[in-house]
């Protein structure tokens, strides 16, 4: 029941926020479709001293729909407001919207997959790591640069993470990603003034991830004796 009603809340949400500003969502959702990062920052631009809250806002959706990089509103507020602040902001805008999808996913959808988990050895198995170890866990998730947030919120919401370790893992977690979000799509806008820069923001993504395939790789062979 609390799963019906869940969908039922998110269906109505969406209707009455696109009914009360359907030109917003409808150019907002072409422009970060596109990816256009230039674009975006002259829409927020447009808003004056609201810019601040619409980037919060987008930030929020963008949680809730998971297909969209957050780079593309990353990269635009590091335009707007620039570097220090459009980092503030995007972070601000990011840990909001994980805390938001964490307690409504935690609150309607839970319930409706214990039974699942309780009757699979695998998930009851992961349950209980996530709630001994959810901190460690999702840190390390948060850390990596370009990891599906609302994915991994979603998973952590549905675990028994308790929601201090959430919140610890994530406030934490997420800047150093945000850092590199900013800059990189700030810097893909300026390529030509920040080129150094922006080799350097790649190669530490690509050091990241590759010490990541290595860590797993290393850990799946079988230790000699």
């Amino acid at each position: 029941m609390n799963k019906i009603f869940g969908w039922l809340f998110i269906v109505i949400a969406a209707i009455v926020l696109y009914l009360w500003q359907p030109d917003f969502f409808d150019h907002a959702y072409r422009i970060i479709k596109q990816g256009d990062i230039i674009a975006l920052s002259e829409y927020l631009r447009s808003f004056g001293t609201g810019a601040i809250v619409v980037t919060l806002i987008l930030f929020v959706i963008m949680t809730f729909t998971i297909i969209f990089p957050f780079m593309i509103l990353s990269g635009a507020a590091g335009i707007v407001f620039g570097l220090w602040w459009g980092t503030i902001i995007s972070w601000m805008g990011e840990v909001t919207g994980a805390l938001v999808m964490f307690i409504f996913a935690r609150y309607f959808f839970r319930h409706a997959v214990e039974g699942w988990i309780t009757k699979s050895p695998y998930l009851k198995q992961v349950d209980d790591y996530s709630a001994e170890n959810g901190f460690k866990a999702l840190l390390i998730a948060r850390l990596l640069p370009l990891a599906p947030s609302g994915i991994i919120t979603a998973v952590a919401a549905i675990s028994r993470m308790s929601f201090h370790d959430f919140f610890l893992a994530t406030v934490l977690g997420k800047l150093p990603p945000v850092v590199i979000k900013v800059l990189l799509g700030h810097d893909l806008v300026f390529a030509s003034e920040n080129m150094g820069r922006l080799i350097g923001i790649i190669l530490i993504i690509i050091g990241v991830y590759g010490a990541l395939w290595w860590y797993k790789r290393k850990k799946s062979q079988p230790e000699k004796k």
